[in-house]
């Protein structure tokens, strides 16, 4: 009767050792992007009469990351660059470091007072600032993901 509750338990145990290390390989999955492919979104922000149309892409070539918007108002254009340092990427959260900021205008195309909640959420993006996206789940050639100091999901295509 020993020999099988020590069967029974031995069998419990493997399970379980099975169990953890099946867990650990699905936390640890590789990271939920492609290097170095460009992910894209674009989209309107209604501002008044107004319309603020953007194009957004983020390309994250390890060890670097480069976001960038093309953000159009009328017959004005400008267009940003943040170029950022992966600080640790995982399957459900991409940390980013704020290294160099370019814009072909210092000039802002709408009223950042008055619309501070549109597109970058300037104020966290200045240099040093250390972003936390977090990953939500998609299939197929997505890329979706939440950035939790700005509170803004986005969602990007690589085709």
């Amino acid at each position: 009767m020993s020999n099988h509750h020590a069967a029974w338990r031995h069998a419990l145990i493997i399970t379980a050792i099975v169990a953890a290390c099946l867990a650990a390989l699905f936390m640890t999955r590789s990271v939920p992007y492609e290097n170095s492919q460009p992910y894209r979104s674009q989209g309107h922000h209604f501002m008044g009469s107004d319309i603020l149309d953007f194009k957004e892409r983020l390309t994250i070539s390890e060890p670097s990351a480069v976001l960038s918007m093309l953000e159009r108002l009328g017959d004005k254009e400008r267009h940003i660059a943040v170029g950022a340092s992966l600080v640790e990427a995982s399957r459900w959260r991409i940390k980013i470091k704020v290294e160099d900021i370019q814009a072909s205008s210092e000039e802002q195309l709408f009223d950042v007072s008055r619309h501070s909640d549109l597109l970058f959420s300037r104020q966290y993006f200045r240099l040093g600032s250390i972003l936390n996206l977090v990953v939500v789940p998609t299939r197929g050639d997505a890329l979706c993901y939440y950035i939790l100091e700005v509170d803004r999901l986005r969602c990007m295509n690589h085709r």
